[in-house]
């Protein structure tokens, strides 16, 4: 296929002759041009310093010929890839004919020398199309040897280990009464749209230097925090067991679904140290569940950052629930609560909120309201019904009343509507400043139960536990 990239000057004369001989006055309309593949991807595993040749085509789809203005690799000369364009092989091209109804192949190739310590498993490029109504692109992704490729694998009990990154095409099926036990350290990519699926138990032993990473496939540091790169982790009914301890959950379409997980005497989810952040919709969906997290931060979400739905049983202790999304509008609070779901007539149909707790947290956002509780009642058993949430020691941003505010079983020493003074949401950095209200505000009973905060400092050291994730440690 090397072949393909030399410039065959006869053939190229020909062409530059018959492109004159033509009226390409016309450079294109608000559609752009058409492609026959949005990604080309080269999922060859090489054993050697390896090349490889695909390709794709572009469309004229208009009623006159088309000049288009410029064809180029986006990363230019350091670009691993190399294309060719009707016999040119140049990282731009300018002023490229296309005829009315024809197409136009573009051949890439793409060099990967494995053997490099440094080099990344994943490496990806695009090629940008300019028109004058439209920049469009084609994106290159192509894999290295360095990498586990997993796709529509249903999983028996194993582990995954800091040794090689993983891939995850569409899905990987954890199976029923089977465990997948993620190591310190290892890495979890999914491609556009793939999923994590657990039906068995699922324990991620993550740690404070070599937490665990589950991430979208592109390893440029544009899309570290660019929502809606694949899926999300489904923990499903009938499953147990779940630990997740230093996990950096992001840039997925949700983070983390729990769908009747902790019922019937089952063990709570148990979630410490971990971020969950960069979603396209909420961070984590939990309905008629019992989960118990400490330590941790739900933020960057389209929708909630945490959506606790059709009741279930709830425990957040020193955690940060904070939404500043600047992708899109959001007009759903940063946490929202709720005990009931409509059935397939559209009933209301409720389930008790046995608790949802609220300790030494922090609740905040862009939004005046960040605390949406939606109760219902079913009016055939309402003296059965049970709806129990309370924020102690919290900070909170609300428009709820004062007189809803000032009842003791739902709110006890709540800072209210007071900026929490993050050093930089923008930059994903919810550390408190120096004059932060919630500087030793917190309760030092909950902070006894968890007395080392998500960077393994002590809570108990000062005049008083701080609210949220992270406990302020002021320099000497």
């Amino acid at each position: 296929m090397r072949g393909v990239f030399k410039i065959l000057v006869p053939i190229l004369a020909v062409w530059l002759v018959w492109g004159c001989e033509r009226d390409y006055m016309f450079r294109g309309g608000n559609d752009g041009v058409r492609f026959s593949v949005d990604t080309v991807m080269f999922d060859t595993i090489f054993t050697s310093f390896g090349s490889t040749t695909k390709h794709f085509r572009v469309y004229n789809h208009y009623g006159s010929d088309m000049l288009i203005d410029g064809i180029r690799l986006a990363g230019g000369e350091n670009s691993k890839f190399r294309i060719n364009i009707n016999g040119i092989s140049e990282h731009t091209v300018n002023d490229v004919p296309l005829r009315s109804g024809d197409s136009l192949f573009v051949f890439v190739e793409v060099t990967i020398d494995p053997s490099e310590v440094d080099a990344p498993f994943v490496v990806t490029d695009s090629v940008i199309f300019y028109t004058r109504e439209r920049i469009q692109s084609v994106q290159l992704v192509a894999y290295g040897q360095n990498v586990v490729v997993l796709r529509k694998r249903n999983l028996k009990t194993q582990r995954f280990t800091a040794d090689r990154p993983y891939l995850i095409y569409d899905w990987v099926v954890v199976d029923s009464l089977e465990t997948l036990t993620v190591d310190p350290g290892a890495r979890l990519h999914f491609y556009k749209n793939a999923s994590l699926f657990v039906f068995g138990t699922l324990n991620v032993k993550g740690t404070r230097d070599e937490p665990v990473l589950f991430a979208g496939s592109r390893l440029e540091e544009w899309y570290a925090d660019k929502p809606g790169q694949w899926g999300y982790i489904y923990l499903m009914p009938g499953s147990t067991n779940h630990v997740i301890d230093y996990a950096i959950i992001r840039n997925g379409t949700m983070g983390l679904v729990v769908d009747s997980v902790g019922v019937d005497g089952d063990p709570p989810l148990y979630i410490s140290n971990t971020r969950i952040e960069h979603k396209a919709r909420q961070g984590l969906v939990a309905q008629a569940s019992s989960i118990v997290a400490s330590n941790s931060l739900f933020a960057d979400c389209g929708s909630a950052a945490v959506a606790l739905t059709v009741g279930g049983h709830y425990e957040f202790y020193h955690s940060t629930i904070a939404n500043y999304y600047r992708w899109a509008f959001r007009g759903v609070p940063a946490l929202v609560l709720s005990n009931y779901y409509l059935d397939k007539d559209g009933a209301i149909r409720t389930n008790n909120l046995e608790e949802a707790l609220f300790s030494n947290c922090i609740i905040y956002g862009l939004s005046d309201n960040e605390i949406g509780l939606d109760f219902k009642s079913n009016s055939d058993d309402f003296e059965n019904e049970v709806v129990s949430y309370r924020f102690d020691h919290s900070l909170i941003r609300t428009t709820l009343k004062n007189e809803r505010l000032s009842d003791p079983k739902h709110f006890r020493d709540v800072i209210i509507n007071r900026d929490p003074s993050f050093i930089s949401p923008v930059n994903s950095n919810y550390q408190l400043d120096t004059l932060s209200v919630a500087k030793d505000a917190g309760d030092i009973n909950a902070a006894r139960r968890f007395p080392k905060d998500f960077n393994g400092n002590s809570r108990l050291n000062d005049k008083g536990p701080d609210l949220g994730f992270i406990e302020r440690i002021e320099r000497q």
